[in-house]
């Protein structure tokens, strides 16, 4: 590496969430080769009265920004250079852009820098995790009632009503609304809807404590860009979900009286409760050496490239196999085999 020694020169500073701060000094001959380069981009992006963009002398440049303008741009160009070897050299689980913060700067003397970066954050579950299951059981989930079904037939024919006349509950009723010889064919196949609605609801009230207690027995301080990274996922859901209503999201606003900030604020412990169990879902996958079928990936992958065409392939399928991901892992939770 290029600047290996140099990097090994930069002190760490471990701060809350996860975060660090790296400092030191850069002798000011290494930056010295990054002078004609600093110049060199800096007249090819500075526009002045007089000059066609991108033809700007470089001595005008100069002229213009001055001494330290250059260095300020050489220091940029150098740490885009430092920063990946800085990395490796103190092996960093870097995630994000780090923030730069030049602490000394003047022409012929070392340049002062802090950065700042988010380290990915040690997870530690315990092993008790494959236990919890033992400790929430699944609620009983009772069959379907015939009042269930006659609700659910009367809530149907109700929707069914023209010009106030309500359709016979018959077996031309039960034709109409499907594939049904007779009403009992249909009170039958809602009586089995409605008995598996019921354990869909009870495994999914299991699922969501079983969650509760995992992430009671996983301490972990989220770092902020996994929180805002949730905080992101969540406002783009609700956009859309304004949009489907036919409603713009500034008139959504002003209706709830709400800036886009204060409702950012709103769902931040929800934003940061996700972004935990994110983390341990990977930690956790990554334990037991779960992956994606990839014939899943690539089926929900082209379906959902049919229906959103505009959308980014490898961003998608980025979801698509977390997505699938975490369901094998909280299958896992849940006591499968």
């Amino acid at each position: 590496m290029q600047f290996e020694a140099l990097a090994k020169q930069f002190a760490l500073k471990n701060l809350p969430e996860s975060e660090v701060d790296i400092s030191g000094e850069v002798p000011f001959e290494v930056l010295a080769p990054y002078r004609e380069r600093a110049i060199t981009h800096l007249a090819e992006h500075m526009e002045l009265p007089g000059f066609r963009p991108g033809k700007v002398p470089p001595a005008t440049a100069v002229q213009k920004v001055g001494e330290v303008g250059v260095l300020e741009e050489a220091a940029e160009l150098f740490i885009k250079d430092f920063y990946p070897e800085l990395v490796e050299a103190h092996k960093l689980d870097v995630v994000g852009r780090p923030e730069i913060k030049v602490t000394k700067l003047a022409p012929g003397n070392p340049v002062g820098l802090v950065i700042r970066t988010t380290l990915y954050p040690e997870v530690s579950v315990p092993k008790t995790w494959k236990f919890l299951h033992e400790k929430v059981a699944l609620e009983t989930a009772l069959p379907g009632t015939d009042e269930e079904v006659d609700k659910t037939l009367e809530d149907l024919r109700q929707s069914r009503k023209k010009n106030d006349v309500v359709p016979e509950l018959d077996d031309a009723f039960a034709k109409s609304v499907g594939a049904f010889e007779t009403l009992d064919a249909l009170k039958e196949q809602m009586k089995k809807g409605i008995t598996e609605e019921k354990l869909r609801r009870a495994q999914s009230t299991r699922r969501g404590k079983l969650v509760e207690l995992l992430l009671e027995q996983t301490p972990l301080a989220v770092p902020k860009i996994f929180v805002e990274s949730e905080l992101g996922k969540i406002m783009a859901q609700m956009q859309e979900d304004v949009q489907r209503m036919g409603l713009k999201f500034e008139d959504y606003l002003k209706h709830s009286q709400k800036t886009e900030e204060q409702i950012r604020k709103d769902f931040t412990d929800q934003a940061q409760k996700r972004a935990r169990l994110q983390l341990i879902l990977n930690k956790l996958a990554d334990e037991e050496s779960v992956t994606a079928d990839e014939k899943e990936i690539e089926a929900e992958l082209k379906h959902a490239i049919e229906h959103f065409p505009d959308a980014n392939p490898e961003l998608v399928r980025v979801h698509i196999e977390t997505v699938l991901r975490n369901e094998k892992v909280l299958k896992l939770l849940e006591g499968a085999k």
